[in-house]
């Protein structure tokens, strides 16, 4: 008999929307997640905060722009957050010389809501404040004290 983990509700935070040659290894976490009966909540997928961020950014009159960047911005904070409400784990992509700024607000709201929080670094390279940490140990505190894990390879992502 196959032991099958509980779906679960997650949020994937990570910078890999801010370019579309990101797509297929987003895709490919999400195919891995979906495959073990999860839910999704991907910022990325969010049609109408990307929606209002392109009008905002699509209007020549500085003023106008400001304001209407300003009202993006909160309309896709809240939505995010309401999604980090929303979900039972955070599983936060966290590649990179330099943790992505908003990933690592995303990981530390969750573990401040009490969300369990993982990390997915496929990156070899350490780049922690200390020698042989994967990165900034604040994050990788608040992976740990949540109850989550690290996992170095998505094959490897198991939630239960």
């Amino acid at each position: 008999m196959m032991n099958v983990s509980p779906a679960l509700k997650i949020y994937l935070a990570s910078p890999l929307g801010f370019s579309p040659e990101n797509d297929s290894y987003r895709n490919k976490i999400k195919q891995h997640l979906i495959q073990h009966g999860h839910e999704i909540f991907d910022p990325w997928s969010q049609e109408e905060a990307a929606r209002r961020i392109k009008n905002a950014l699509e209007i020549e009159d500085q003023k106008e722009r400001k304001h209407a960047i300003s009202l993006a911005a909160t309309f896709t904070g809240a939505a995010n957050a309401d999604g980090i409400r929303w979900a039972d784990v955070v599983l936060a992509v966290l590649d990179g010389a330099e943790l992505d700024s908003g990933t690592a607000a995303e990981l530390g709201y969750g573990a401040g809501i009490g969300k369990k929080c993982i990390g997915l670094r496929t990156d070899f390279r350490d780049s922690g404040d200390l020698p042989g940490l994967p990165f900034n140990l604040q994050v990788l505190h608040f992976i740990n004290q949540s109850g989550g894990t690290v996992f170095r390879k998505i094959e490897d992502i198991c939630l239960s």
